[in-house]
């Protein structure tokens, strides 16, 4: 964003962000300077996203008229630590009510590709069309020349996340890319394709390191659209000396306490990452675990860290400039001199891929676990809703043992897991490919798939968490009640209103700013960084209230396309009591009917309170 205002104390009307419209159908791209109007604009993300779509009428999403939006957040490029956020918003080809209608999501990654786009002078990227033939597009800033082209992506057909990355990284110097994988090429088939998108370690070590933008399918509307990849070749910006608020801000973020779960137990006061979950939850009972039915047993021990401190060598790696190294990268080891050192690197643990992949699946083998997470990450899908789909399939194959489906795909079958996955992203398995909610539907037996509103559930048990139904990109990423249960252990009706309401949706603050949720910034350090960097005055309560209205866009968006109370339901067996689970069992459909009812009015009081409505 920039400004022409010269005066200090500056207003967020002052500003204006550089969007860039790509027709693929007709190979045109138009750039435009727009004018901030209000709080949302200012701060970019979802905020301006949701009001985009907004505008646009979707029933098909792979229709060409249907817009994927790219875009950054205020914070997205800048010295604020994890500032790094790139987002792609669209309706979501996965997400649907039960009407049969797209429900508007998005997704978002780190790594140094959001920094470049903002290096490069854009902060918003709307496509539309569909071109006619494979295309990346490629974005080139050279001093004060800004140029965009869209580039024939043939030769990148069929290659993996990991293969496009580097083969554009090689021809364009100093560049960083988004891809997509076979899965996202193979749209048609597959509804939960992922974004990859460059980190500084891949690039440099040549090892699949990307993050993804996993959530929601934007990798398959990247797909549908004939885009194979977005390249951006920028020199970095130069930002001289850190201001004191942001310096503070990025003390916190580095070493406060709201990233401290997510730092390396050898960090001082670390946590250990989100592998530590797998460890904490198993004991527990609260472990997802043979499509999310925990058994019982010690099998998952097999793959907790400490497991693999011995035979492996565990790093510590981080994303640009980033103090938390949340990255727990797994290498086989070499001895030197009689030291360990990282040999041949295999995978990057993150909790949600390692359980659905691994224990949600009956494998416990290390190695396996290690191929299969790469697996996926070259072929370019969502690990959270691949790992709940072939679970619902080993299940179903367990109940129908006379009438399997999917050469009957059974729990622990590594190597059928593994063909059916490559099947997958070739789209030759478009029953895996469609994700959970449209196969069981086809089969008739909805009751154990791990879903809400169509988006597969996190590796946490849906029978802890009955916010679930209200988050609006991902029970995990977009309402943060997930483990509320766990640390907290209440279960009354008073509590759980005020846990959806009035906490879990300020999660999604970040996806506004372009921070990483790991950073844990309080709002008490925010401010000074807008003062700094912006110089405006933006407090903790103007954040509240513009991700309040966020949240509220977004569940407007939902009912533009016909959801109702019926929509926002969990899976019927998180009513079922899991003897095997040792925290307490509260949910029942009378819960979650009341609890409905009495969300949903806080939200339309809400919604009245903001002068927000439904669009048209």
């Amino acid at each position: 964003m920039w400004t022409e205002a010269t005066q200090e104390a500056k207003q967020i009307t002052d500003y204006r962000y550089h969007q860039v419209t790509v027709d693929l159908t007709a190979s045109v791209i138009h750039h435009a300077d727009l004018a901030c109007q209000d709080m949302e604009d200012f701060l970019g993300g979802i905020g301006r996203s949701f009001k985009l779509l907004e505008g646009h009428d979707v029933t098909d999403v792979f229709s060409p008229a249907s817009p994927l939006v790219m875009n950054l957040g205020v914070f997205s490029g800048t010295e604020v630590m994890t500032g790094l956020r790139i987002f792609f918003s669209a309706y979501s080809p996965l997400k649907t009510a039960n009407n049969g209608q797209p429900l508007a999501m998005w997704s978002t990654a780190s790594g140094k590709f959001g920094t470049k786009l903002a290096a490069a002078g854009i902060d918003e990227v709307v496509f539309t069309g569909r071109a006619t033939q494979p295309v990346y597009l490629l974005v080139r800033k050279d001093g004060e020349e800004l140029s965009l082209t869209l580039e024939d992506a043939t030769d990148l057909k069929g290659q993996s996340t990991h293969d496009k990355i580097m083969a554009l990284a090689d021809q364009y110097a100093d560049a960083h890319v988004a891809a997509i994988g076979p899965a996202g090429e193979n749209w048609q088939h597959n509804a939960y394709a992922a974004i990859a998108c460059s980190t500084v370690n891949q690039l440099q070590s040549r090892d699949c390191k990307p993050r993804f933008a996993g959530r929601g399918g934007m990798g398959s509307m990247m797909g549908s659209k004939n885009l194979l990849a977005i390249v951006v070749q920028a020199p970095d910006l130069k930002t001289g000396r850190v201001p004191p608020g942001v310096l503070e801000a990025n003390k916190e973020i580095s070493r406060g306490d709201g990233s401290r779960n997510y730092r390396d137990a050898r960090k001082g006061n670390g946590g250990g990452g989100t592998w530590r979950n797998v460890a904490g939850l198993h004991p527990v009972g609260g472990l997802p675990e043979m499509n999310f039915w925990p058994q019982g047993n010690d099998a998952p021990s097999s793959l907790y860290r400490q497991s693999f401190e011995e035979p492996y060598l565990i790093k510590d790696e981080s994303c640009f400039k980033c103090g938390i190294s949340c990255h727990k990268n797994i290498y086989d080891v070499e001895i030197d001199n009689g030291r360990r050192k990282a040999g041949k690197y295999y995978a990057k643990f993150d909790y949600e891929p390692l359980d659905l992949m691994t224990i949600n699946l009956g494998i416990y083998d290390q190695q396996q676990a290690l191929e299969i997470v790469d697996l996926v990450d070259q072929l370019g899908f969502d690990s959270i809703s691949l790992g709940a789909t072939l679970g619902y399939v080993m299940d179903y194959n367990r109940q129908h043992p006379d009438q399997p489906i999917l050469n009957g795909l059974a729990f622990g079958d590594f190597e059928a897991a593994c063909d059916l996955i490559r099947q997958a992203a070739a789209g030759q398995c478009p029953e895996v490919g469609q994700g959970v909610k449209r196969l069981a539907e086809s089969l008739g037996e909805p009751a154990y798939a791990m879903h809400c509103k169509g988006v597969e559930l996190p590796a946490y048990l849906p029978e802890t968490n009955p916010g679930y139904p209200f988050a609006l990109a991902g029970g995990h990423m977009s309402m943060r009640t997930f483990l509320l249960l766990v640390f907290e252990g209440e279960t009354g009706m008073d509590y759980w209103v005020d846990a959806i309401v009035n906490r879990g949706i300020y999660y999604t603050r970040d996806d506004l700013l372009g921070l990483c949720k790991f950073a844990g910034a309080p709002d008490s350090v925010i401010p000074a960084s807008f003062k700094d960097l912006f110089g405006v005055d933006i407090t903790a309560e103007d954040l509240m209230h513009a991700t309040q209205r966020t949240y509220l866009r977004g569940l407007l968006l939902e009912r533009k396309q016909g959801a109702t109370l019926d929509d926002y339901e969990l899976p019927a067996r998180a009513y079922e009591r899991n003897p095997n689970v040792e925290l307490p069992h509260f949910i029942t459909p009378e819960f979650m009917g009341e609890l409905r009812e009495r969300v949903f009015q806080a939200f339309d009081e809400q919604i009245v309170s903001y002068g927000l409505a439904t669009p048209a």
